[in-house]
């Protein structure tokens, strides 16, 4: 067997080397020309196989075992046990011919048995030889955001706390110094609001991470291939930023909506996608603990205090926490919808209290409308009002129709004075000694009953102040709990860009209000949607709370300095107005054309007819009837009460 191995070897080394000595290349020089190269390779493995095979006395297949064997200690300990069986079996041959001579020993006592100390097995390496300490609560969820720092670190994903389309929207609102024209009058001081605790809830990362892998986990349930690159952590909800593959359509992910909640235990997802100027989709699930959010941390952030527009509004945080305020006089006009619950007159009076933290009555009137005779009543005799609170829908249809006429008297002062805004002119004021004219705005807290009672009248005035009133100083913000077609208009939605929308009921009210779905979707408590006017996409906020109690010291505290001063002029009807101006002159009903080309049009000219077509109080549409009559349009009623149509 050893000779054969080493012929064996001699034929591989000359196959393999080239200076493989003298004997090796006789080998190699003497069998080349019979069997070839390929001889020889076949002549070394035979030789090999065999000389194995001799020496182990064994065959090939336990040959071929005892080169698996994962250690080689296993195969000497085998051969060990071997030969100590062949020992024993010679010994117990040779058993009979050996005498052994045993020496007595004296008896030992017996002996308890020692009991054994047993020594705990460390759980890992690292504990090796050190005092493991006891588990506690604060030990394991240290233990677990090292883990998910771990995680996070060794892939992809990137917990950013800044929105940048929201940093650079903040970016230009205009910074500097507020200017009053009342120095003695003081402003309110945040201690009167709650103030926000210190210690706050810290991101639990080892939670976002399980739902992000367990998110991307569903999408490979559906076929939906990608990653999650980004994610955004905020007081209410995480915003996970989802790269579908590039074979995958967008529209397979929006529609497993549904599938999602079920799959991550959510109350609500929201999907945005794409989201505008990135390649990813936006996936918004809302977090196991929710924050709240409290005005006085709005009202005390620098980008607040530092606003130079009076009319800045405290709007709440954006979805990683920052504080997010927006300016009424670049928006100019506001539109707020949401259901009941949805915490929109928690953000409607975080707007008002935002304004009369910034302006003094010299500065800032308001017009309150409260068709419900319950959420503005707390507003009550502060002197900010140009009128009381108005919670009659033919007061409130009077006021807005005077408000035009307000904003038409304010363009004619400007133009006489040759200024372009009401900036403008209360700078030349301040150096001249002209009145100063101070900014006004309207919250109407609920549209769709002004809409039932005044309809087309409404619809006007609105359109006419969206219009035109900005640069009079004169801007709106309009509310409503149904955002339906026939409340807020095509005319309205054309004129208020600006949109607020809390939580609604069904998608079509989300459509309506923002011409996009997702309203739906919201939290409430004052998370809401954002659209301004020019912005390429809708920004996600949380509105702040603030307590009745804390409103009521606010309110308290102005009513301690001044009293209101009311303008009983707003709060004249439209039917007296109507009646006195068509009694001394010849001026026409701002309806006087739409209601001319109904009569021509419909060959009707009933005073019902023109007050259901125009939906207008029946005074108004009998003074219409009179105008068309000394126009030319109608003749007089015959005996029968009925008119002709002379054109």
């Amino acid at each position: 067997g050893w000779l054969l191995l080493l012929i064996s070897t001699l034929v591989f080394q000359s196959l393999a080397f080239d200076n493989s000595g003298n004997i090796s290349i006789l080998l190699y020089n003497s069998l080349i020309p019979y069997i070839g190269k390929a001889g020889l390779w076949f002549l070394f493995f035979l030789t090999l196989v065999l000389s194995l095979t001799l020496i182990t006395q064994k065959d090939l297949v336990e040959i071929f075992t005892m080169l698996r064997l994962n250690n080689i200690t296993e195969y000497c300990n085998e051969k060990q046990e071997q030969l100590l069986d062949k020992f024993n079996q010679w010994f117990s041959a040779k058993e009979d011919t050996i005498v052994f001579e045993r020496t007595p020993t004296k008896p030992r006592k017996r002996q308890e048995p020692k009991k054994a100390k047993i020594t705990p097995i460390k759980a890992t390496t690292l504990e090796k030889e050190k005092k493991v300490p006891p588990k506690t609560e604060t030990t394991e969820k240290t233990a677990a955001v090292e883990k998910a720092e771990s995680e996070i670190k060794g892939s992809t994903l990137k917990i950013s706390h800044v929105v940048e389309d929201n940093k650079k929207y903040l970016e230009q609102i205009e910074q500097g110094k507020k200017e009053s024209a009342s120095s003695s009058f003081k402003k309110p001081s945040t201690a009167l609001l709650q103030q926000a605790p210190r210690v706050k809830s810290s991101v639990n990362e080892a939670e976002i991470v399980k739902k992000s892998r367990k998110l991307e986990g569903k999408l490979k349930q559906f076929k939906i291939t990608g990653e999650v690159g980004r994610i955004l952590t905020g007081p209410l909800v995480t915003t996970f930023e989802y790269r579908p593959d590039a074979h995958i359509k967008v529209s397979k992910i929006l529609n497993l909506q549904d599938d999602l909640v079920m799959a991550l235990s959510a109350e609500t997802i929201r999907i945005q996608a794409p989201i505008p100027g990135k390649g990813v989709v936006g996936i918004e699930i809302p977090n196991s603990k929710l924050e709240t959010i409290y005005l006085r941390e709005i009202l005390e952030s620098d980008i607040f205090k530092k606003a130079k527009s009076p009319l800045t509004l405290a709007l709440g945080k954006d979805i990683v926490g920052n504080p997010f305020i927006t300016d009424l006089k670049k928006l100019p006009h506001l539109l707020i919808a949401g259901t009941t619950g949805s915490g929109k007159s928690v953000g409607i009076n975080a707007m008002i209290i935002s304004l009369l933290y910034n302006n003094t009555p010299e500065d800032l009137r308001l017009i309150l409308i409260d068709p419900k005779m319950l959420e503005f009543s707390i507003y009550n005799n502060i002197p900010h009002l140009l009128t009381p609170v108005i919670t009659e829908p033919k007061k409130a249809i009077a006021a807005l129709s005077n408000l035009v006429k307000e904003m038409e008297k304010r363009y004619k002062t400007m133009a006489k004075e040759k200024v372009k805004n009401i900036d403008n002119y209360n700078q030349k004021a301040k150096k001249t000694g002209l009145e100063h004219m101070p900014y006004i705005v309207v919250v109407i807290d609920e549209l769709a009953d002004l809409m039932m009672t005044g309809g087309k009248e409404v619809e006007y005035s609105i359109a006419r102040l969206a219009q035109m009133a900005r640069a009079a100083g004169i801007h709106i913000i309009v509310a409503t709990q149904r955002p339906s077609v026939d409340v807020v208009t095509g005319l309205i939605k054309a004129n208020l860009p600006a949109r607020l929308s809390y939580r609604v009921g069904q998608k079509i009210d989300s459509k309506v209000i923002l011409d996009t779905m997702g309203a739906e979707s919201l939290l409430g408590r004052g998370d809401a949607l954002f659209t301004p006017p020019g912005g390429n996409g809708i920004v996600r906020l949380h509105a702040p709370w603030s307590t009745e109690e804390e409103i009521e010291q606010i309110v308290d505290f102005l009513k301690s300095q001044q009293e209101p001063e009311y303008d009983e002029s707003y709060l004249i009807t439209a039917e007296a107005d109507t009646s006195s101006s068509s009694s001394d002159s010849e001026d026409l009903d701002p309806l006087y054309n739409e209601a001319k080309n109904v009569v021509l049009n419909d060959r009707k000219s009933s005073i019902s007819y023109l007050q259901r077509k125009l939906q207008i109080g029946y005074n108004r549409s009998a003074n219409i009837v009179e105008q068309l009559e000394r126009m030319g349009v109608l003749s007089e009623p015959n005996s029968k009460g009925n008119r002709e149509i002379l054109i």
